[in-house]
């Protein structure tokens, strides 16, 4: 579900006249068991008279936190994946919009630099002027920590003031496929964390310090942004992370058109509030929030023309939840959309001997029109 909060994808849904086919929405249906609400949780402000000095003790925690902020200009993916010892750091520190950017805002944060950094780079500022302009006339910017980049320039900056507790800071950076980031953190271990951050990101590998979990290891196992966003994390965690420890994490991407049935851009938006191990259980939601992402990822490479990708999206999705044969319906209509009649049949043979209530779809489904001149394919959908 999208974030209430402005920032976070488009607010008005978008046009009918954009939305996938209805065969689409009707295959996109039968993921959709259940919707939860999203949980708002507001922000109290200090309260304070003019001219008085802040109650030390009265002001909100500092949080120690680290994150990637990154934009894929080969998807237009823009997103935020961060861990804090710091209860629900997915309701304060990420923000993104697509073809906008993305922002962390944390240490003393300040979340209305989410919104506002958004605003400012969809303007046409760099992330480095945008972090300026939040800035200016701040009177705890030295206690604040930003991370922005943005979709309009392709450029990464970030921000560590000089009262962030320590260790404290940050690096950009832009990988050789083109990927823009940026790490940073606050009251870590070291330097060595963001290092570790950055290092997953460009060359895909991460510290062998502690064994991954099972679902850490599956959620990694298909280099998509989701999936390089959580590595990143998962290696800073490897050397240290967050001094203090663990208790919550969060990963939210968004992209044009790429929310559920492609009404909205939200992509992921997956929150951990309190967990003894938030790296596993926000690995956990990757895992059960990726095929409503990647089915509406695959049918758009698949209509694009790009059926290298869609098999590979496919394929991965067969491989994340072998139970579910459903996945190779859509594998079947994109083979059978690249003219791969044989394999489609093959698949879709599974998908129908699985769940034979797909088989009525099946027959109206216009992926599968080359398929419906074959009499093999009335053998699997049941004949007339």
């Amino acid at each position: 579900m999208a974030k209430s909060a402005p920032a976070c994808g488009n607010d008005e849904p978008r046009s009918n006249s954009n939305a996938p086919c209805t065969s689409y929405n009707l295959r996109m249906m039968r993921y959709a068991t259940t919707i939860g609400l999203s949980v708002l949780i507001s922000l109290l402000p200090l309260l304070t008279a003019a001219g008085t000095v802040k109650d030390s003790a009265a002001q909100p925690p500092t949080i120690s936190t680290f994150s990637v902020v990154a934009y894929d200009p080969s998807t237009g993916e823009v997103g935020v994946a961060v861990q804090s010892r710091f209860f629900a750091v997915g309701t304060v520190v990420p923000w993104a919009r697509a073809e906008a950017g993305a922002v962390a805002s944390q240490a003393f944060g300040n979340p209305t630099y989410g919104p506002r950094g958004l605003q400012l780079m969809a303007s046409g500022l760099s992330p480095q002027e945008a972090i300026d302009a939040c800035l200016a006339g701040d009177e705890e910017a030295l206690r604040r920590q930003i991370g922005m980049v943005s979709a309009l320039t392709g450029e990464a900056a970030t921000y560590t003031g000089e009262e962030c507790m320590s260790w404290a800071g940050g690096r950009t950076g832009v990988t050789l496929d083109g990927l823009v980031y940026s790490v940073q953190g606050n009251i870590l271990t070291g330097p060595e964390v963001v290092d570790a951050m950055a290092n997953a990101l460009e060359s895909g590998d991460i510290p062998e310090i502690e064994e991954l979990t099972e679902h850490e290891e599956r959620a990694l196992g298909l280099e998509d942004f989701a999936g390089r966003l959580l590595k990143a994390l998962i290696a800073g965690q490897q050397l240290g992370g967050d001094s203090r420890g663990m208790q919550s994490a969060a990963l939210l991407v968004c992209q044009a058109g790429a929310g559920y049935g492609g009404y909205t851009d939200v992509k992921y938006d997956l929150r951990v509030d309190d967990a003894e191990d938030p790296f596993d259980e926000l690995a956990r939601l990757l895992n059960l929030a990726r095929p409503f992402a990647l089915i509406t990822e695959g049918y758009n490479y698949a209509y694009a023309g790009d059926f290298q990708r869609a098999f590979e999206i496919f394929e991965f999705l067969i491989q994340l939840d072998p139970a579910d044969l459903t996945h190779h319906y859509h594998y079947a209509c994109a083979l059978a959309l690249a003219g791969d009649s044989e394999a489609a049949l093959e698949h879709l043979r599974i998908a129908l001997d699985f769940d034979p209530e797909m088989i009525q779809p099946a027959r109206e489904d216009p992926d599968l029109a080359s398929l419906h001149e074959l009499d093999e394919f009335w053998k699997i959908a049941g004949g007339e």
